[in-house]
C-alpha cells in the first residue's frame, strides 16, 4: 500500500449511512484522549497525574451547510438531536481517504451530539456537530470496499493483514450503504482466507436494501491473514456501499 500525503478531495465521513460530506463539510476533526487522574499527594513537589486506563473520543464537523433534502444533514441529526441524543446509538465511519486497504476510524456507541444551526446574513445556513463517543471507537481499521456504487455481484481486493499473519483475538466489521434502488436484497459480507485463494465467511451484515444503512458486526477468535468484502445483490438496480474491519489487538 502507497503512502503520502492527502489532501480534502480524499476524505470520508459516513454516519448511519448518510454520506455527511455531501453537505460540504469545510474541517473535520477526530481526537482520541486518554484520561487521567490527579494522584498528587502529601510530600509530592510536583504534581502528579496517573493514566486510568479510559479514552474519550469526539468527533466535529464544521462548516457544513444545513440541507434538508432528503438523505442529508438536517436528516441524519435532526432525529437524535434534541431528540434523545443520549440514547441514539450511531454508526460512524471515518478515514482521510476513500481508498482501498488504507485506514479508517469505525465508531459506534451512544452520543451526546451538539447540533448548531449558523444563520448569518449574505451567507447560507450552516451547521456545526460534535459527536462524544460513550460506546466503542476501532482505531485499526482497514478499508475492505471504498464508498462505491455497485451494480452487480462483486468480490472486492483482499487486503493483507498489517503484520503479514492471522490474528487470535476477532474484530468488528462495519457496512455503511448511501443509496440503492432497484435491488431486492442485498447481503454484504466480509470474508477471510489463509492464503488469498481459499475465502471462508467471518460476518454476514443483515440482508437489506433500504437506504441509508449502517450496521457494525463483531467476531471472536481467529482472523485469518487476508480479508476481502463481497456483495451479493438480487435484481435489477444499483447500491452504494463502504465496508471495513478493524483487528482486536
Amino acid at each position: 500500500m502507497a503512502q503520502g500525503k492527502f489532501g480534502p478531495s480524499s476524505t470520508l465521513l459516513l454516519l448511519d449511512g448518510y454520506d455527511i460530506l455531501s453537505n460540504k463539510v469545510t474541517s473535520m476533526r477526530h481526537k482520541v484522549t486518554a484520561e487521567t487522574t490527579d494522584t498528587t499527594g502529601l510530600g509530592d513537589t510536583f504534581e502528579e497525574n496517573t493514566p486510568t486506563g479510559i479514552k474519550t473520543v469526539t468527533v466535529s464537523q464544521d462548516g457544513a451547510f444545513w440541507d434538508t433534502t432528503a438523505l442529508y444533514s438536517h436528516a441524519a441529526f435532526s432525529t437524535s438531536v434534541p431528540g434523545t441524543p443520549q440514547t441514539a446509538v450511531r454508526v460512524m465511519c471515518m478515514s482521510m481517504t476513500n481508498t482501498h486497504a488504507y485506514d479508517f476510524y469505525g465508531i459506534s456507541g451512544a452520543y451526546s451530539s451538539s447540533y448548531e444551526v449558523l444563520n448569518t446574513g449574505k451567507e447560507l445556513t450552516k451547521i456545526n456537530v460534535e459527536y462524544t463517543c460513550t460506546g466503542v471507537a476501532d482505531v485499526n481499521g482497514k478499508i475492505l470496499q471504498l464508498l462505491q456504487a455497485k451494480t452487480a455481484d462483486w468480490n472486492a481486493a483482499a487486503v493483507d493483514a498489517q503484520n503479514g499473519a492471522s490474528s487470535p483475538d476477532g474484530g468488528s466489521g462495519y457496512l455503511q450503504c448511501t443509496a440503492g434502488s432497484g435491488f431486492s436484497a442485498f447481503v454484504g459480507k466480509i470474508q477471510h482466507s489463509a492464503d488469498s485463494s481459499s475465502w471462508a465467511d467471518l460476518i454476514t451484515f443483515s440482508t437489506s436494501v433500504a437506504d441509508p444503512f449502517a450496521e457494525r458486526k463483531t467476531v471472536t477468535g481467529t482472523v485469518n491473514r487476508y480479508l476481502r468484502f463481497t456483495g451479493d445483490v438480487t435484481g435489477t438496480g444499483t447500491v452504494t456501499a463502504f465496508a471495513g474491519f478493524s483487528r482486536n489487538l
